[in-house]
């Protein structure tokens, strides 16, 4: 979902908040000690994190990171509205279309803020399963609740460890970091996927 159907880049945000040493300093906090992976895993919430990230940044940096991160849904990931375009391309081939993301829980309140969530054939959101890709067991688990088969499946993703992951579940993927639906049309195309 993120970088995909919605924008997501902390590391913009970081600094659209904080000048580059405090950006540097919340992104480290964030999202390379793990805490940003709890939300992901369902063991925690916005409120929790924002509690957690204060309690290793300097004062000066609490306000704001708390506004930032309560505000996340809602400011800070728009929708793609190409993407949306270009799903219902796909499901009016014929084709069904699932999300299978690392996600918190908050993606249930905040669903109709993301209109081509409501064109999914099914979600399977990571924060319900307390694992997030690349674990195969995350890929098992969209295959078994919506009688898939991995072969039969095209997996789009901007993180390449994920399509590594979704790989060895046996399903096809594309890397779609750089945002190129071109591009994405093509490697659709080259397995037989007619759009």
């Amino acid at each position: 979902m993120g970088g995909v159907l919605i924008d997501f880049d902390p590391h913009k945000t970081m600094r659209s908040v904080f000048c580059e040493q405090d950006a540097v300093r919340a992104e480290q906090v964030l999202f390379h000690s793990g805490m940003w992976n709890n939300l992901d895993l369902g063991t925690t919430g916005f409120a929790q994190l924002a509690d957690a990230a204060c309690a290793q940044l300097p004062a000066h940096m609490h306000a704001p990171l708390r506004a930032l991160l309560m505000r996340w849904w809602d400011k800070e990931m728009p929708p793609f509205d190409y993407m949306e375009d270009f799903v219902r391309e796909v499901k009016d081939a014929g084709y069904g279309v699932y999300l299978c993301s690392n996600t918190s829980a908050d993606i249930y309140t905040h669903f109709d803020a993301i209109p081509v969530l409501r064109l999914m054939d099914g979600i399977i959101a990571s924060c319900d399963y307390g694992v997030t890709k690349p674990d195969a067991r995350l890929y098992e688990a969209l295959y078994a609740r919506f009688g898939l088969r991995p072969e039969e499946c095209f997996f789009i993703d901007d993180m390449p460890r994920n399509i590594e992951g979704a790989a060895a579940t046996g399903m096809v993927g594309h890397c779609f970091a750089d945002k190129n639906v071109a591009r994405l049309r093509e490697a659709m195309r080259e397995q037989g996927i007619r759009i």
